[in-house]
């Protein structure tokens, strides 16, 4: 029976026992040498007490979150109530129903309740981000089903993880020297492409994939044809519907999967697609461009953005070797001007930044959309701040 609690020891200046259905966020406290974790609303309301000693990043929409109490690991949900009760070696997020566990040094899978689906015998494994995950057994790579029936064996020196039924893999070096070269598998174990490539085939749809050919891109159709001849210096999937970014004399294109020519423009750095609008540069110049390639709004030089997420952009002026971080909105207004000495992308209506420029004093705590500290970090704990 799984235990449902939520463990009260440090008491902190806040209102407790929220009943709050929104976002849910993780805090921490210092507690000797160590932190402890806790959970809050979008308000700085304490959910759950800090008595966790870690907690993943609570992204309940997945299902429970692992968090440990000590050195086991279960799952809580958002209350900070045990669903799982802690009793692993380590526990990971759900993905089509199923978490990595290990129990006694070896990797299994369970469902949300707790029960064992896939008993714990591998020595790795990934997470089942499709029907299809790999994992490693007897220093053999071999691909499972939700099942934990061995669909195929050791027949890829590398194996790649399975998304929307395909999988990149490497062939072995068999000799010392001989070249590494990529291909791709459907979920049968059976090729697309046979290793060939020196990058791994980067998929645009199930019909269609950038690949590499003497250091040249080009789009590749699922028989093996070249729909795009390679003639580009580099391309990479844009991660909006089928398009992709394609480079050529230096210059960046967004192009449609058959190879046609999204806008005429061309860009001097671009990145992905996130929340509709993608950053690129044009001249000195930052920028965001929609999926039709239109510019929607430019930047002055001294800013860099970064990607959208929660509605609003982070970006860092640099001014005499100094960066401020702020946030705008899609339309390129400031929400938050450029104040804090390092930022985080918001999520869930919170973004974590660091308020303080003594190295000294990091004093750091969690912003809202307004640009209102709504929980401020007593303790000094050092945490260094990576975007993604």
């Amino acid at each position: 029976m799984p235990l449902a609690f939520c463990c009260l020891g440090l008491q902190l200046d806040a209102q407790t026992d929220s009943v709050y259905e929104g976002p849910v966020h993780h805090f921490w406290t210092e507690y000797g040498n160590h932190a402890r974790y806790g959970l809050m609303d979008t308000s700085g309301n304490v959910i759950c007490q800090p008595t966790f000693s870690q907690i993943g990043v609570p992204y309940f929409e997945y299902g429970p979150v692992p968090a440990a109490k000590g050195r086991k690991w279960g799952f809580i949900n958002p209350k900070g109530e045990w669903v799982v009760r802690p009793q692993f070696e380590y526990a990971g997020y759900f993905h089509n129903g199923l978490a990595i566990v290990i129990i006694k040094g070896k990797t299994g899978y369970i469902r949300k309740d707790g029960s064992i689906a896939i008993e714990p015998r591998f020595d790795g494994g990934d997470n089942f981000y499709d029907t299809i995950t790999m994992v490693l057994e007897n220093k053999k790579s071999q691909y499972i089903n939700t099942h934990g029936e061995i669909l195929f064996g050791e027949r890829f020196c590398y194996p790649w993880t399975f998304r929307d039924g395909i999988a990149e893999g490497r062939t072995c070096m068999f000799n010392e020297g001989e070249e590494e070269l990529w291909g791709a598998i459907n979920a049968n174990g059976e090729y697309l492409f046979t290793p060939q490539f020196k990058s791994p085939p980067d998929f645009l749809n199930k019909n269609a994939a950038l690949a590499e050919k003497d250091s040249l891109w080009g789009i590749l159709n699922i028989d093996g044809h070249w729909i795009v001849p390679p003639l580009f210096e580099s391309a990479f999937k844009a991660y909006s519907g089928d398009l992709a970014w394609t480079k050529r004399e230096g210059k960046w294109t967004l192009t449609t999967h058959d190879g046609k020519t999204v806008t005429a423009q061309q860009f001097d750095d671009v990145d992905i697609f996130y929340e509709g609008l993608a950053a690129v540069k044009i001249g000195d110049r930052y920028g965001f461009i929609d999926t039709t390639g239109t510019v929607v709004f430019t930047l002055e030089p001294e800013y860099y953005p970064m990607h959208f997420s929660d509605g609003l952009a982070l970006v860092v002026q640099t001014v005499d070797s100094t960066d401020r971080w702020g946030y705008i909105n899609k339309k390129g207004e400031w929400v938050i001007p450029p104040q804090f000495s390092d930022a985080n992308h918001f999520h869930g209506g919170l973004a974590y930044v660091i308020l303080s420029d003594d190295p000294k004093d990091r004093r750091s705590g969690y912003i809202n959309h307004r640009g209102q500290v709504v929980w401020q970090f007593k303790d000094k704990y050092p945490v260094e701040i990576l975007r993604f």
